[in-house]
């Protein structure tokens, strides 16, 4: 008699997804706004690419050759033309540029001070005035919403923003309580974006035999279009 065993789930963590891993998971890059050619066929490179999977019965996916209702779809990508910032990790960037020095990136507390203040470093980072490391004075960085950044009264872009973020090594990030490895700060500023596969957002035929697109789709295609220009 076979004995089946239960197993629990012991967490689930949430993080933010590298770059790396939007490139291994991605089967495609998306360059361009256009859906179908002339004859109604995908278009390579489009959001209905047949690589990210099968919508319509008597085709083929041309990733994993699966048809309609055996591929479950894959995912592409679109390469941002300039880095975005996240939204939702706004807040944590902030915080992480006032806790690092503007010029090399450590934390800005000495080791004694790392020690003496081990359960509250963000919190005394945050207001020094001079780094303990490389001696820089250190101007106050701000957001002003939703995702303006200022140093002083300079504001400062999205692709300075992830410079900094990349000064930050892994043993500053585990101090100001990040795991490096589930979720660098610089993946807060997005250089990538997943494009969900095409069994997520499936098009339909409409009563006068007219196809009609999903709303992601259509907001995916305002993305490559800004994006191109």
């Amino acid at each position: 008699m076979e004995e089946h065993v239960t197993k629990k789930v012991g967490a689930i963590t949430f993080s933010i997804v590298s770059p790396d891993q939007i490139k291994r998971m991605g089967v495609a890059k998306i360059v361009t706004p256009e859906l179908y050619d002339m004859g109604g066929y995908p278009v390579d490179g489009g959001l209905m690419d047949l690589r990210l999977g099968a919508i319509d019965p008597g085709i083929r996916c041309r990733t994993c050759g699966g048809k309609l209702k055996e591929c479950l779809g894959h995912f592409g990508y679109i390469e941002i033309a300039r880095p975005v910032m996240h939204v939702k990790y706004v807040p944590m960037i902030e915080v992480l540029l006032r806790s690092s020095c503007q010029e090399c990136g450590k934390v800005l507390l000495n080791e004694e001070n790392q020690q003496k203040h081990k359960n509250n470093i963000l919190k005394k980072a945050k207001d020094v005035k001079k780094c303990p490391w490389c001696r820089a004075s250190q101007e106050k960085d701000k957001v002003e919403n939703p995702t303006s950044f200022y140093v002083g009264k300079k504001r400062i872009f999205p692709t300075e923003i992830r410079a900094r973020l990349l000064k930050i090594a892994d043993e500053d990030c585990r101090l100001l309580g990040i795991d490096p490895e589930a979720a660098r700060p610089d993946w807060g500023v997005l250089t990538l974006l997943l494009v969900p596969p095409v069994t997520a957002r499936p098009s339909i035929t409409l009563d006068t035999g007219e196809r009609s697109e999903d709303d992601l789709t259509h907001k995916l295609g305002d993305i490559v279009r800004s994006n191109q220009r």
